[in-house]
């Protein structure tokens, strides 16, 4: 005799499936018209549209396309992260120059979501990045290139700066050189990977040797 023992899935949990199915499917068709039109375009009732349900459903699971536009970002912080977390690379120096080439990686292959997620609206990324329950994407990889830069300090018996202040200088750098590539790639005359090398290199440098001044 079979021990098996049948469970029906019950109404609730048939219900919470299609709700997370149409809550995902709000989400990819928010996704496509970001990629293709931009933040802009984004409205509930061209993501109504686009996937063929009455407005009011959509607010049924987002308050507004603010909140979809978040969870965008929450997203896109993830794969940003993912991106720096496969950079296994045991050298710190070396590990800091394939967290740059990482980001700027990421920011080319996803542009409009990294415009959507550092450029597009202030209070939409001061949202993002304090918002508590977006699991800390964001948080999680600054924390990499600070532990990185901690590993260089280590050894200095100068240290010229804290983690904290280099890991957001590099940042800070490699954003601005994403962001120009994005916004006005006229106004690079170089490749953002070489110029993006030669900050690490020249913080690693000068960490490793901070008695050396700079010509």
């Amino acid at each position: 005799m079979s021990n098996l023992v049948y469970r029906p899935v019950s109404t609730v949990d048939r219900r919470t499936k299609r709700k997370q199915l149409l809550r995902q499917k709000i989400l990819d068709a928010s996704r496509e018209i970001l990629l293709s039109q931009g933040f802009g375009a984004l409205t509930m009732r061209r993501v109504a549209e686009a996937i063929d349900y009455a407005p009011a459903t959509i607010y049924l699971h987002f308050q507004s396309r603010e909140q979809i536009a978040q969870e965008l970002c929450f997203a896109g912080l993830e794969r940003l992260h993912e991106r720096l977390v496969s950079v296994k690379t045991k050298d710190p120096a070396a590990r800091l120059a394939g967290f740059a080439r990482a980001y700027l990686e990421y920011a080319r292959s996803d542009p409009e979501t990294y415009r959507l997620i550092f450029m597009a609206d202030p209070q939409l990324t001061k949202a993002v990045f304090t918002h508590r329950d977006s699991g800390n994407a964001g948080e999680a990889s600054l924390g990499l290139i600070v532990n990185t830069v901690a590993e260089l300090l280590a050894n200095s018996k100068k240290p010229i700066a804290k983690p904290i202040e280099l890991a957001e200088l590099l940042w800070s750098g490699l954003h601005g050189l994403a962001s120009l590539r994005l916004a006005c790639s006229q106004a690079l005359t170089s490749d953002e990977f070489c110029l993006a090398q030669l900050l690490t290199a020249t913080i690693t440098q000068k960490v490793r040797n901070p008695y050396v001044r700079s010509s």
